[in-house]
């Protein structure tokens, strides 16, 4: 009788875990499939970064388009009132700035440049969700179904009045490991092209300017991926990960929740333009 209740026990957890799976895979495909459709978004964003054992934080207003890519942005902290906007391509491929206080006036700022990003992990060209799509897809490819044995599905919660669907992803293999540059590269192209937290680089590289060409065959500290673990809802309407937490090896790293996000509907060209009604430029 024993033996039959072990049996059918491990046939039960084995469905469980084939349904689970089957509900992680189509979840996340309607992840990809909605940043892919919803292209024009406006939110509300709150960050936390970790920086030298601090975390950084940080509120703004955001318009995006993401063909072509524009980004408007105002802050409420810190810099209240200081607006931001930047069109792939245009003034230069720099970011006109209203910094809302001495010596008002707008500036024109690289986007990828140490003034805006400041203390920040993320560039101006990385607003929005595309590149959280780009790395479960590049894990996705890597790992083939063993993703599926990181990443576990908690079901639905509530979060700012919204229904979400959780998820965990563990990364048990995360470490430090060195890395041999190419022609050409530097860490922003490293970055791209691993898919790996730029800020992340920085920290581990302190010495090396992040825009300067590395010498071929120069040695860096990289990590083998974005995190070790990282906390993500899935709005239950939308399919776009809402909140994030990404964690290292020392804890939390960062932080992201979206709120009053409108999709669906494009954004007149209009508002990406220093001279709209509503901005300071």
């Amino acid at each position: 009788m024993s033996r039959f209740i072990i049996i059918v026990s491990f046939i039960s957890c084995s469905l469980c875990y084939g349904q689970s799976t089957e509900t992680t895979k189509s979840l996340i495909n309607k992840m990809h499939q909605s940043i892919l459709k919803y292209q024009d978004l406006r939110f509300t964003l709150f960050r936390a970064e970790r920086k030298n054992y601090k975390f950084v934080n940080g509120r703004f207003d955001s318009k995006l388009s993401m063909d072509p890519f524009r980004v408007y942005i105002k802050n409420t902290f810190p810099s209240k009132g200081s607006e931001i906007l930047y069109i792939k391509g245009r003034n230069n491929d720099k970011a006109w700035v209203n910094p809302n206080a001495f010596p008002y006036i707008t500036l024109s700022l690289d986007p990828e440049g140490k003034l805006l990003i400041a203390d920040g992990h993320h560039s101006l060209k990385e607003t929005g969700f595309t590149l959280f799509s780009k790395m479960f897809k590049h894990y996705q490819l890597i790992h083939k179904e063993k993703f599926y044995a990181y990443l576990k599905y908690f079901g639905t919660i509530e979060w700012k009045k919204s229904t979400c669907h959780k998820f965990i992803l563990n990364y048990p293999d995360y470490k430090i490991m060195k890395y041999t540059a190419k022609k050409g590269e530097n860490l922003y192209k490293i970055a791209s092209k691993l898919l790996l937290n730029i800020a992340k680089l920085k920290e581990l590289n302190p010495s090396i300017n992040d825009k300067k060409e590395l010498i071929a065959g120069q040695q860096i500290r990289i990590t083998n991926a974005y995190g070790k673990k990282a906390v993500f809802y899935l709005d239950s309407k939308s399919f776009l990960p809402v909140y994030q937490e990404i964690y290292d090896a020392k804890g939390l790293y960062e932080k992201y929740a979206y709120t009053n996000i409108k999709y669906g509907k494009q954004i007149p060209a209009e508002e990406f333009s220093t001279d709209y009604k509503d901005y300071n430029f």
